[in-house]
């Protein structure tokens, strides 16, 4: 299937110039407009390229280290598993990006700290 890179620019170009207000933190669960990307990283879906992501450091006001997050079932440990509101997810620890909170959309919740310390320990073994 071919991808609408060219949909996806446009997006970006609006995003650009968009005034984000939204605050955020390490642990939270956002969606975000994470875009169309190359090869096998992670893209958002739909007509804003939407995906749920876990910020797993705020870096300043404007930009953080997001870990993308998907439903689908994956083992191994490149993959931190847990529940959120009584549903599976599967943070790709691999596909951790720099974003800009222009690209944030909505809120979805906040990992419990248990989770997310876990989840960081989990990234430090593999990256450390």
């Amino acid at each position: 299937m071919e991808k609408d890179f060219m949909q996806w620019h446009n997006l970006k170009t609006k995003l650009q110039h968009k005034k984000s207000q939204f605050t955020f933190n390490g642990g939270e669960i956002w969606l975000c407009v994470f875009g169309l990307n190359l090869g096998h990283e992670e893209d958002g879906k739909g007509d804003i390229f939407l995906r749920p992501i876990v910020i797993l450091r705020k870096i300043n006001s404007d930009t953080f280290f997001a870990v993308p997050l998907t439903s689908k079932e994956k083992n191994g440990n490149y993959y931190y598993p847990f529940d959120f509101k009584d549903k599976k997810s599967v943070a790709i620890l691999t596909q951790v990006r720099l974003l800009d909170r222009k690209r944030l959309w909505r809120k979805k919740g906040t990992m419990t700290p248990t989770q997310f310390f876990a989840m960081v320990k989990m990234f430090k073994e593999l990256f450390p």
